[in-house]
């Protein structure tokens, strides 16, 4: 046998097959519309009969109103005819018949269009016909391979540039979709960055949110509630007489109130976070330091301004919420007269120092310090910085902090 025959026995096998799979399936499938035909009018029939038991009516009173309320209610079109009546024409219909209570003679018709079997019609018809078109490609098929392959040398070599030419598509073909998926990947990463990086942003407006709303608490509250006992206090001071060592004491009260106060509204002062990006890391420093350094103690600032520059926007707030609480605690604990606060660069590292000249603290003690060394050695790491305290009892105390930063350009 012949290639050419062999291909031409191939193509009507395959033909066959498909044809026979199509009818069997036309079968199959005007067996389940006769079915779901079936269904539908028994449907339309109970949706009848409920309409009329809802309205019942005599023949003789029929009209075209009512006719028409009882097609809206079934949603087909309702007759009444003599029994037996007659089944519509269209083989596309569906259609159920009543008897009407108590009139043997009459009969309640009604005829409809199923969107059930509509879809079911037109899925047939798309599946056969594209089964039978899968038939005549999937016969040609082997056809089409045996006479190209019968073809002399000669025109099968004519024909090698447009194979080439052919093999060159191809693979620009297989490229262009490596690169479209290579592409998709990159905008999905970007994508889940963008999305990142707006959690990020909502989570530090949280943040901001928070410092804000606890500034006005403590403003609200303690800030208040300390003004008002101070008030109160330097309202007895005036009208009492007492000896000269309570009066004293009460000065010291009123005092140490007003100080606390001014601590209070200096905290308030830097959980506004637009304070920091508004000013410069030394105004901010000397408008955190103005109030809580009272009027006997002096605080000289020596600010290299190579150092300064070192300083960045995140760096700043912490660093002034450093030497905020250096100071405080060289003038609450040390009872320092001077305080000296030092900015200096060299080899990549910014080196800030607060001494005084207070009475000092043996660094062996046993909670020595408070939270406030704890709090400020924490900041210190949290910007990749390392704290150093020096201090002795009588000699004062020095707090060093040191954080590398890249150099100024």
């Amino acid at each position: 046998m012949t290639p050419l025959a062999r291909a031409l026995l191939l193509s009507i096998t395959l033909v066959g097959v498909f044809l026979i799979a199509a009818f069997s399936l036309q079968a199959w499938w005007l067996r389940q519309e006769a079915s779901a035909r079936v269904e539908s009018a028994e449907r339309l029939g109970r949706s009848l009969e409920a309409a009329l038991r809802l309205a019942p009516r005599s023949p003789d009173k029929w009209d075209e109103p009512y006719r028409r309320n009882l097609s809206a209610l079934v949603q087909a079109d309702v007759q009444l005819q003599r029994a037996p009546a007659a089944a519509p024409v269209s083989p596309d219909a569906v259609f159920a018949v009543v008897p009407l209570a108590g009139q043997t003679e009459w009969a309640v018709t009604a005829t409809g269009n199923s969107p059930t079997l509509e879809r079911l019609r037109r899925s047939h018809q798309r599946l056969f016909v594209t089964t039978i078109f899968l038939a005549l490609v999937l016969g040609s098929v082997p056809l089409v391979f045996s006479l190209a392959g019968s073809r002399p040398t000669s025109e099968r070599d004519t024909r090698a540039p447009w194979r080439r030419d052919a093999a060159g598509l191809e693979q620009f073909a297989r490229l262009t979709v490596e690169r479209g998926v290579a592409l998709d990947r990159e905008h999905d990463a970007r994508r889940r960055a963008e999305e990142d990086l707006q959690v990020s942003r909502t989570l530090l407006d949280r943040s901001l949110e928070e410092r804000i709303k606890l500034g006005r608490e403590l403003h609200d509250n303690m800030s208040q509630t300390l003004y008002a006992v101070s008030l109160a206090l330097e309202s007895v001071r005036k009208k009492m007489t007492a000896a000269p060592v309570i009066e004293e004491r009460l000065d010291q009260c009123v005092a140490e109130l007003r100080r606390l106060n001014q601590e209070v509204r200096a905290y308030i002062r830097e959980l506004e976070p637009v304070n920091l990006r508004r000013e410069s890391f030394p105004t901010a420093l000397a408008s955190t330091l103005k109030g809580i350094v009272p009027d006997h103690v002096s605080v000289e600032q020596r600010f290299d301004p190579a150092a300064l520059e070192l300083i960045s926007a995140e760096h700043a707030s912490e660093l002034v919420n450093i030497v905020r609480e250096a100071v405080s605690n060289s003038i609450r604990h040390g009872r320092a007269q001077r305080i000296t606060v030092r900015a200096a660069h060299d080899a990549g590292a910014l080196a800030l120092a607060i001494a005084d000249d207070g009475a000092g603290f043996s660094l062996g003690q046993t909670g020595a310090g408070g939270h406030g060394l704890a709090n400020m050695r924490a900041r210190a790491t949290a910007i990749g910085g390392t704290l150093q305290v020096e201090s002795a009892p009588g000699k004062g105390t020095r707090v060093l902090l040191t954080l590398p930063v890249a150099s100024a350009p």
